[in-house]
């Protein structure tokens, strides 16, 4: 059996075919939630009737503590080999609206608690341990534009993270990152406004779960890879939108 891996908002979306994913890959799998407590457990009932090894765990990722705490539990549960940093907070703001508390708390959730998490795995290991972090990021760090600010500013943080961790933390732990782009609708986007989105890449569709959740695969089993970033976005930051998607296609 390969080693557990973590997954910060595993239970919905992306971080669900993540689960999925790496649990088909033999990975047992540590399902993180913060409100989503029945789909997390959802997962995790879909996981062992497939035969795989899950169990969820709830954290704030606004609270650092309780952040450092989640993978403290999970390798008291089983040995860690990997975290994936997908759990974000993505709450619109520009220059005009920008504020201190939307800013700390982006970065509480978006880069201070992954960095601390990272901390954390490299504490349990064993002198010859070996582990993987892959985080996710967003295709806005190719193309940014001045919407969701605070959201954009903590992915630029965990970029520069990535790869200085990957150059500290060799050869006990890999850093990589995958960008996705748009690849659900958000809240506020109608059905029609995400298909124009997805339909305006490059590669005439966008990616879906699946494919981001295969670029995490990948990067979980690549041992000559670290410091990596892997785009999954059909192309979409060759666009150079003025603004964010949501506003440009609705």
């Amino acid at each position: 059996m390969k080693g557990a891996v973590l997954v910060t908002g595993g239970a919905r979306r992306i971080g669900r075919a993540i689960c999925l994913r790496l649990a088909a890959d033999g990975h047992p799998i540590v399902v993180h939630y913060r409100h989503s407590g029945d789909e997390a457990e959802g997962l995790v009932d879909t996981i062992r009737s497939s035969g795989g090894t899950a169990l969820a765990m709830q954290s704030d990722m606004s609270d650092a503590a309780s952040a450092t705490s989640l993978v403290q539990r999970a390798g008291a549960e089983s040995p860690l080999y990997g975290i994936v940093n997908n759990a974000s907070m993505f709450v619109h703001d520009d220059l005009d609206s920008v504020d201190t508390e939307g800013w700390d708390a982006h970065m509480d959730v978006n880069a201070k608690s992954p960095i601390l998490m990272i901390r954390a795995l490299n504490q349990q290991l064993d002198d010859d341990g070996r582990a993987c972090v892959v985080n996710v990021l967003d295709q806005k760090i190719a193309e940014p534009n001045p919407d969701h600010l605070s959201y954009t500013a903590s992915r630029y943080a965990m970029l520069g993270l990535t790869d200085a961790l990957a150059r500290g933390l060799a050869p006990r732990i890999r850093v990589n990152a995958v960008a996705p782009g748009h690849t659900l609708p958000s809240d506020d986007q109608s059905e029609a406004g995400f298909s124009r989105a997805q339909s305006e890449t490059p590669l005439g569709r966008g990616p879906t779960p699946e494919d981001v959740a295969d670029a995490v695969s990948y990067l979980m089993g690549a041992e000559a890879v670290t410091g990596q970033i892997l785009f999954v976005d059909s192309g979409e930051r060759f666009l150079s939108r003025a603004r964010d998607v949501l506003f440009e296609t609705e």
